[in-house]
C-alpha cells in the first residue's frame, strides 16, 4: 500500500492552526486529525499552509515579510527603551547630586568658626553667648517645646548633663519661646536655657531642625555637630565623645505616660 500523508490540524496556544505531516502505512481516521486521501487534497492543504507561513506570526516555515517587520518593530522598541532608561538614570543621578549639595549647604560643618550669639534668657533678659569667656568647651543643645524627638531624647540629655556637666558648659537653646517656661518646669531642666535667636544667628549656625547638638571650642570653632536625637550612630558618637553611657530614647508609651502624668 502506498504511503499517504496526513495533516494533523491543532489549535496552538496562540489560537492559530498548526499542521504536522507524518507518513502513514494505512488509510484511516484518527482522533484529532483528518486523513488526506489523495494528492489533490494534499496540494490544497499545502497551499493553505504556505499562505499561513506568509502571515505575521506564522510558525510553519521561514519568517515571512510580516514576521520580519514585527521583529524589526520589537528590536527598535527595545533599543528605545534602553536609551530612555539610560537618560532617566542620568537624570536621577543629577537630581540626587543637586539634593545632596543643597543638604550639605544646610548643615553646620565641623571646623566652621561661629560668632558669638545674642539670645534671650528664659524670662526675657538679653545676653550674648561668647565662647572666649569660658575656658570650657560649650555644648549648645537646640530644641523646641513641641518637638516630639526632643521629648523622646530627654533621658539622654539629662544623663549627659549629669555625667558631663562638670566638664563642659551646657546651654539650652529653644528656637521658640512659646511654652518654654512650662516645658522647663515639667522636665526639671537645671541648666541655662535661652531662646529667640535672630535670623542672622539661625543662618550662621544653620539652625533649622531639632534636636541638634553643637559643640564649640573656646575659640569659637565647631568641634561636633549632631543632627537629631541620640540613636544609632549618633548615640555611639555622643557616648564616645563625652565618655558616658546613655539610656536611649523614651518609648512612645513612656512619653504618653509622661504627658498624662503632667
Amino acid at each position: 500500500m502506498s504511503n499517504i500523508k496526513q495533516v494533523d490540524w491543532r489549535i496552538s496556544a496562540s489560537g492559530v492552526p498548526s499542521a504536522d505531516f507524518v507518513d502513514l502505512k494505512l488509510v484511516g481516521m484518527r482522533k484529532g486529525g483528518g486523513v488526506i486521501a489523495n494528492d489533490q487534497d494534499l496540494q490544497k492543504d499545502e497551499g493553505v499552509i504556505r499562505a499561513f507561513e506568509g502571515t505575521v506570526g506564522g510558525t510553519l516555515g521561514a519568517p515571512g515579510p510580516g514576521s520580519r517587520r514585527a521583529l524589526m518593530a520589537v528590536t527598535v522598541g527595545l533599543a528605545m527603551s534602553v536609551v530612555l532608561n539610560v537618560v532617566l538614570a542620568h537624570r536621577v543621578r543629577s537630581l540626587t547630586h543637586v539634593h545632596s549639595a543643597r543638604m550639605a549647604d544646610r548643615v553646620l560643618k565641623v571646623g566652621t568658626t561661629v560668632p558669638p550669639i545674642a539670645l534671650k534668657r528664659l524670662y526675657g533678659q538679653q545676653e550674648v553667648i561668647s565662647y572666649e569667656s569660658s575656658k570650657q568647651v560649650t555644648v549648645l543643645y537646640v530644641f523646641t517645646p513641641p518637638c516630639a524627638w526632643c521629648a523622646r531624647n530627654m533621658n539622654n540629655l539629662k544623663t549627659l548633663l549629669e555625667k558631663a556637666g562638670g566638664k563642659y558648659r551646657f546651654i539650652g537653646l529653644s528656637l521658640s519661646p512659646e511654652g518654654l517656661a512650662d516645658y522647663v518646669t515639667k522636665n526639671d531642666l537645671d541648666f541655662p536655657i535661652y531662646s529667640d535667636p535672630s535670623n542672622d544667628a539661625k543662618a550662621a549656625y544653620k539652625l533649622w531642625g531639632t534636636p541638634q547638638t553643637i559643640v564649640v571650642s573656646p575659640e569659637g570653632r565647631v568641634l561636633k555637630n549632631w543632627m537629631g536625637a541620640y540613636v544609632g550612630d549618633e548615640k555611639s558618637q555622643v557616648e564616645a565623645f563625652f565618655h558616658v553611657s546613655l539610656p536611649g530614647l523614651r518609648t512612645l508609651q513612656e512619653e504618653n505616660e509622661k504627658k498624662t502624668a503632667n
